[in-house]
């Protein structure tokens, strides 16, 4: 008898309960580590769809400025060179490339542009971004033109060409 209260009252854990213990800290482990990487995807992901955001709206909104001075347009199957004329299109390769004082500038985040004038002056545009944005649409009064007419798309695939604007001097 006194033997066996001499093992009850020795200090310790026994096998079991250090095995139970170490499959729990094992399942709050995994899990931590599974919302790190979770997290991180997110992250990541979020950094990618804000620069795809900048990138289109940094082409949008120098679109609306060249066509608020616009003098003249015209649709080119040549990337236009010249520092009097602001051009965004598809080159030969299928890749949107947007002119500014005759440097070129490659996005590979425009699938499409498509480009509409009514009233005479009223140009309103799509620009369509590649995947998990939305198309953006917008509409500018070109303020040095009475009676223009236009009406074209243009894309990476089929339609290659520039939408080629000249700029008051």
């Amino acid at each position: 008898m006194k033997d066996l209260r001499k093992n009850l009252d020795q200090n310790g854990f026994s096998l079991v309960e250090l095995i139970v213990t170490l499959v729990i800290v094992v399942i709050l482990m995994t899990t931590v580590i599974s919302v790190f990487l979770m997290s991180q995807k997110i992250y990541t992901r979020g950094g990618d769809i804000s620069y795809k955001q900048k990138s289109i709206t940094n082409i949008e909104t120098d679109l609306q400025n060249v066509l608020a001075t616009a003098t003249s347009f015209t649709v080119d199957t040549i990337q236009p060179t010249s520092t009097t004329v602001y051009g965004i299109g598809f080159n030969s390769q299928g890749e949107c490339v947007e002119v500014i004082n005759g440097v070129a500038y490659q996005t590979d985040q425009i699938t499409a542009l498509s480009f509409n004038v009514s009233n005479g002056n009223t140009m309103n545009y799509e620009i369509v971004p590649k995947q998990e944005m939305s198309v953006l649409k917008g509409g500018i009064v070109m303020n040095n033109m009475k009676s223009a007419t236009l009406n074209t798309q243009l894309n990476g695939d089929d339609k290659k060409g520039f939408l080629v604007i000249t700029l008051v001097n």
